[in-house]
């Protein structure tokens, strides 16, 4: 396997799916209702407080909506700049896991608005950068695309007796399922370390670096 392709790996996608799940489960939970990564909510939510006029809501929600717009135009000018797939993809965890550490440790000093729009930037160098999984379209962010290619999956299996479509379908219900464990798994820390539980985002990511880095120059399947 090339160097490469290790971020095409289904180990991969299952992290990167368990980490987005529980960005997108703390910033709702802990710091205001927000989403980082689920911007269709937000958007939703926008739209609800500016009926309701509740400007301080209309503040919070067009501040993650714009972090993450800002957090795509970003990594598309690493992309732009930096043509090495698995360096920059490196880099672009690394990216992440500095975010997360500096959202962990100020976590009491920050404000609830820009707690949640530096977990934007990360949920938006996720939907940006990692977009295949064993070459086939991947989103590890947005559910409701991946609902429906589970259903259409489920369809061409069950009435052609489609092979590939069995393979993708497999693929995309384990990607689905790993984000609702990324939910469950924030759900049970924030009750513990309430919102230092973000620091727990790092292990996911940890291990898709360290992942990339042993088995680089290796063979697997």
């Amino acid at each position: 396997m090339k160097p490469k392709d290790l971020f095409m790996h289904p180990f991969t996608a299952i992290l990167l799916a368990i980490i987005s799940g529980s960005i997108d489960a703390y910033s709702f939970v802990e710091h205001g209702g927000v989403f980082a990564g689920l911007q269709t909510g937000n958007t939703i939510l926008l739209g609800i407080s500016i009926s309701h006029l509740d400007f301080a809501a209309i503040i919070k929600y067009l501040f993650s909506i714009f972090l993450f717009v800002l957090g795509v135009v970003l990594i598309k000018l690493i992309q732009r700049n930096l043509k090495d797939d698995w360096l920059r993809k490196t880099i672009i965890i690394e990216y992440e896991v500095a975010i997360i550490l500096v959202t962990g440790l100020f976590v009491n000093e920050l404000p609830d608005v820009l707690v949640v729009g530096l977990l934007s930037l990360v949920a938006a160098a996720q939907l940006q950068e990692f977009k295949l999984l064993k070459g086939n379209a991947f989103n590890p962010l947005m559910m409701t695309g991946n609902l429906g290619k589970i259903a259409n999956n489920v369809y061409l299996t069950i009435v052609d007796g489609n092979e590939k479509a069995k393979s993708l379908l497999i693929d995309t219900i384990m990607i689905y399922v790993s984000f609702v464990l990324g939910a469950i798994f924030m759900g049970i820390l924030t009750n513990i370390f309430h919102e230092y539980a973000v620091l727990f985002i790092l292990v996911p990511l940890l291990m898709v670096l360290i992942f990339g880095y042993v088995f680089k120059n290796n063979e697997i399947d």
